[in-house]
């Protein structure tokens, strides 16, 4: 084998090499970057909603990422669950006012 085949070989390895190495340190960084965003939204909810306790910010700070992620899960089900509310609340609202049109409507048709 040719001496530049060999170099060609290897420089192809060290590439290969730092690119698996640049996407593993990315995945991790973006996890760590999510992690701390997860983190900043918990407190900002903590502030919005229980005026910024500081034993509950106190709390935040000393859970684990995997908590955090939780937490996040569980405010994200809730914020589906009201906005499904909301559109069934609309719905029933205008049923409701339909029904009572059509009452008032035949209660005039009796008298």
């Amino acid at each position: 084998m040719k001496k530049s085949t060999k170099v060609k070989i290897g420089v192809g390895v060290i590439v290969a090499a730092s690119t698996a190495t640049a996407v593993v340190a990315s995945g991790k960084l973006i996890e760590k970057v999510r992690h701390v965003s997860n983190r900043c939204k918990v407190k900002r909810f903590i502030s919005d909603k229980f005026d910024g306790s500081e034993s509950l910010l106190a709390i935040v700070d000393k859970l684990s990422d995997d908590d955090l992620d939780n937490i996040m899960n569980i405010l994200n089900k809730i914020k589906s669950g009201k906005k499904r509310v909301s559109v069934y609340g609309d719905s029933i609202k205008d049923t409701t006012e339909d029904l009572k049109a059509k009452l008032m409507d035949l209660v005039d048709h009796l008298m």
